[in-house]
């Protein structure tokens, strides 16, 4: 190639970086999409809706939330996946689909760390195991004593394979040595139904969802599943008090379409960590069951993702979990 030619490849190359550069610094010009790969009202959904009205608030143009239910998280996920790279549109990430379901599988529509330009976690909460007020079970112990000496009699509620309920339920038969009775539901809601009547013995989901059954005293929490004690529900032990080093714990993220530029990916970084430090905006997370939780940097998430990804890995080996096709 002649010299002519290298310069205008190079003068070329430069003036899209430039462009690009100063995209990035101009953003955002328009509203942003983020997209909730779930259905309206349940936790993902809140904590997502939460975050976008503060967000517009500071980047100073509407953060629109979609509602992109389907394919158990996959169907909006893939939406973003496909997004073009350049900051509008956004998608609020999940444990389910990013370090559950890709260990269930055996292909996966995307990878679920590398496919995505991951911004920061925006909330952290733990699962709690809950049973009727008027059960039996007093204690984790209860429960684990009554399924040993019966195998397979104790059930659980879940929304179906690879659902955190599930994992969670399974993470705890593994470590307490017991076999349960799985029984899959559409959603939080008729299982608490069934729950409440009876017709399941206990359920393990997000703290948000049977925390007012909880507090109303319709529920019993035996346990949360984070390493220590959650200041909702300060009374209740940690599992980890019954079975040391049991720890589920939640996490919701953001995330952007892949190759998004390093700057824009960088300033939600920032603006997230701020947000997360605004008292009105952490009390009202809390108001619901939900931690402000905003990570140091993009890497730092991205690290935390890929842990998180082979911990749940590792105990789906460890469980003999069977992976779908």
């Amino acid at each position: 190639m002649k010299f002519r030619q290298v310069a205008t490849v190079i003068l070329a190359a430069a003036g899209l970086l430039a462009a690009g550069s100063a995209a990035a610094q101009a953003y955002p010009t328009r509203p942003i999409r983020l997209i909730v790969p779930w259905t309206p009202a349940g936790t993902v959904d809140i904590a997502a809706r939460h975050l976008a009205e503060r967000l517009a608030a500071r980047l100073g143009q509407p953060v629109v939330v979609e509602n992109r239910a389907g394919a158990t998280g996959q169907v909006g996920s893939t939406a973003v996946v496909q997004a073009p790279p350049d900051g509008y549109t956004l998608l609020a990430m999940s444990a389910t689909v990013h370090t559950f379901s890709p260990n269930l599988a055996r292909k996966f529509p995307f990878d679920p760390i590398d496919d995505f330009a991951v911004v920061s976690q925006i909330v952290s909460f733990p699962y709690a195991m809950v049973v009727p007020a008027n059960s039996r079970f007093r204690t984790v112990a209860d429960v684990s004593a009554f399924a040993k000496a019966n195998p397979g009699k104790v059930s659980y509620a879940s929304f179906g394979l690879g659902s955190g309920p599930y994992m969670v339920s399974e993470l705890f038969a593994l470590s307490a040595g017991v076999q349960l009775l799985h029984v899959p539901y559409k959603g939080a809601a008729p299982a608490i139904i069934d729950l409440l009547s009876g017709q399941v013995d206990f359920f393990i989901d997000s703290l948000p969802s049977p925390l007012a059954q909880v507090r109303a005293g319709k529920l019993r929490a035996l346990a949360v599943t984070t390493p220590r004690r959650s200041d909702f529900l300060p009374d209740v032990p940690a599992m980890a008090e019954t079975i040391p080093g049991f720890d589920a714990s939640v996490w919701l993220g953001i995330a952007a379409s892949p190759k998004t530029p390093r700057e824009i990916v960088n300033r939600l970084n920032a603006e997230i960590r701020a947000i997360s430090a605004e008292p009105a905006y952490v009390e009202r997370l809390r108001s619901t069951g939900l931690e402000a939780a905003a990570s140091a940097s993009p890497d730092e998430f991205r690290a935390f993702l890929i842990a998180q990804k082979k911990y749940w890995g590792d105990f789906v080996q460890k469980a003999k979990i069977p992976l779908s096709d």
